[in-house]
């Protein structure tokens, strides 16, 4: 019983969220991530490591994403995503503020983070509840 209730919470929860169309700001054509920082993003059943990302703002930086578990997971960080200017390709990889990542896969993404905090989650139903969630500090 208890159990069937929290699924109807989650579902009501889910079915009022408003979807977010983020289009992703492309990087300048001059900006260069040959000397980019790679910030290891790890996720996991339930966890981001680090929960806490710290990065420079205007710095070039190299994001890559690995899910170390079987399932997928994302990385859900609309506001993030809609300040940070993005190479090309990454940019592509970027769907309304999220990314998507395969069960043991990795993800890297290329761009240029505006100043700012910013909350982030998993999006996949009960993830963030269960631990999924941290945080983007750009200073």
């Amino acid at each position: 019983m208890k159990a069937a209730l929290i699924l109807t919470a989650t579902l009501a929860l889910t079915a009022c969220a408003i979807p977010q169309i983020i289009t992703p700001r492309i990087a300048p054509a001059s900006a260069s991530f040959a000397q980019a920082q790679r910030v290891e993003v790890r996720l996991d059943n339930f966890d981001f490591e680090p929960r806490t990302l710290t990065l420079a703002a205007g710095q070039p930086v190299v994001l890559v994403f690995t899910n170390v578990s079987d399932g997928e997971h994302n990385f859900s960080a609309p506001g993030f995503f809609a300040a940070a200017q993005m190479e090309q390709a990454s940019a592509n990889l970027v769907r309304d503020g999220l990314i998507e990542v395969a069960g043991n896969a990795s993800v890297e993404l290329r761009l240029i983070p505006a100043a700012g905090g910013y909350d982030v989650d998993c999006t996949h139903t009960g993830h963030s509840i269960l631990g999924m969630n941290g945080s983007i500090v750009v200073r």
